[in-house]
């Protein structure tokens, strides 16, 4: 049972002045998307960079990114609890509040793209079962819904035992500990398929597109749970390293160094082995020609490709791979943001590769509808462009915020390290207050 000398030295203190800068920043973020959005809702999807042949654009593009950093993690979080393992448990807490954030901004990002908000609830009412559209959003919202319980599930006991209302009601007993864990064994059971499943859905959404030849792929699904694994761990790390260095949060540097392996790992499947299955049989069948196969599979047809393969891939692939190296904190933090970083634009890469080239080659081509808006008096087209505008990329930054308050506030007042193992920090000798 904690005492109240303990309770006091695992309460987390008011924010600072820098904590309180921080706040300050995100709110304006948000109130800029905020704002960008109503401009957007009162003009039309016109001032957004999307139109008919590129029907989806940033908002989607960072909708899959943040569905797979939420998808991994909670399977980070969550593989541990069902193998009855105490490895990374001091990870468990702040995983399953990272995957809270991020599937709080991916269904966020969902309003501002279908233009037309209020008729969401058509979602509920008269559901087509055939989209895997339906099947997407219903999976997001149940999803959301289980991090909200996991998250509370973790916290539970420690909230009661500081008092806090959040524990509503729950008593800090042994015996309710002990039922915890099995509750938790339960949680994790359900939390793996269903994080597998989400990503798995927004996959098929891309894989079952039979007009769009670079999507319709059974390795889609695989390949998007890869991505998943390689981002949230990536985010998980790094979002721990500045919870280490900004917050009470203290990080075991032994489990660091273990997650960083597992990452590389993780990138050495995705990059190399996966990015082979995909590439070298449309090579082999575009070209059957030994050079022409290895420049296509070896080159690439943009800049995302690198971006993806190489900065956000090969590089931190051979930072992990040298156990020098990866013992190393800064090591870790800049290998796990190089591989968000490059997850991100390999999402960008799945999109512009779908929409490039306009499913309608013959003319006129696709109807941008551009002489009715005064933007353009082209109004056909055989191939499209897309450029993310300022109202786009405001009202991203926004959402984004959002999931940035959400993870700063609950490590503010959810006990995101265990009170075990605070103690225990501060026992050693360690100093909350200098933090």
């Amino acid at each position: 049972m904690t005492t109240s000398t303990d309770r006091s030295r695992i309460a987390i203190p008011q924010f600072g002045t820098k904590g309180k800068l921080w706040l300050g920043l995100l709110a304006a973020v948000m109130l800029g998307g905020l704002a960008a959005w109503g401009y957007q809702l009162t003009t039309g999807l016109v001032v957004t960079g999307m139109r008919n042949v590129f029907s989806w654009g940033l908002y989607i593009m960072m909708f899959v990114l943040f569905v797979g950093l939420s998808a991994g993690g909670l399977i980070i979080s969550s593989a541990p609890k069902f193998f009855h393992s105490h490895r990374y448990e001091g990870f468990a807490r702040l995983g399953v509040l990272v995957s809270l954030a991020c599937i709080t901004v991916a269904g966020l990002l969902i309003l501002p793209d279908i233009g037309r908000p209020e008729r969401l609830y058509q979602f509920f009412t008269s559901p087509d079962f055939r989209s895997p559209m339906v099947w997407d959003f219903g999976i997001v919202l149940l999803y959301g819904l289980l991090n909200v319980w996991y998250l509370w599930l973790l916290t539970r006991r420690d909230l009661a035992a500081r008092g806090s209302p959040l524990a509503l009601g729950v008593e800090d007993t042994e015996v309710g500990r002990e039922r915890d864990r099995t509750l938790m064994f339960w949680t994790a059971a359900v939390a793996l398929p269903t994080a597998v499943a989400l990503h798995s859905v927004t996959g098929w959404i891309f894989a079952t597109q039979i007009g769009r030849g670079d999507w319709f792929s059974p390795l889609v699904a695989p390949v998007f749970i890869a991505k998943a694994l390689v981002s949230g761990l990536g985010l998980l790390l790094v979002v721990s390293v500045l919870a280490d260095r900004l917050t009470n949060f203290e990080v075991d540097r032994e489990e660091l160094t273990s997650l960083g392996k597992i990452l590389g790992i993780f990138l050495a499947f995705h990059v190399v082995y996966l990015l082979a299955a995909e590439r070298l049989p449309h090579a082999w069948a575009d070209h059957f020609e030994f050079w022409a196969i290895t420049s296509s599979f070896l080159i690439g047809e943009s800049a995302y490709f690198w971006l993806w393969t190489v900065v956000g891939g090969a590089v931190p692939l051979a930072m992990l791979a040298i156990p020098r190296l990866r013992k190393r904190v800064a090591v870790i933090f800049t290998a796990s943001a190089l591989a968000v970083f490059g997850t991100m634009f390999e999402g960008v890469r799945l999109v512009f590769t779908g929409y490039d080239v306009a499913n309608i080659d013959l003319p006129p081509g696709i109807s941008l509808g551009g002489a009715y808006s005064g933007i353009t008096t082209d109004v056909w087209a055989t191939a499209g462009a897309y450029t993310p505008t300022l109202v786009e990329v405001a009202v991203t930054l926004g959402i984004v915020a959002f999931g940035a308050l959400i993870v700063t506030l609950g490590l503010k007042y959810v006990p995101i390290q265990r009170a075990d193992e605070q103690a225990s920090y501060v026992t050693d000798g360690g100093s909350e207050e200098g933090r």
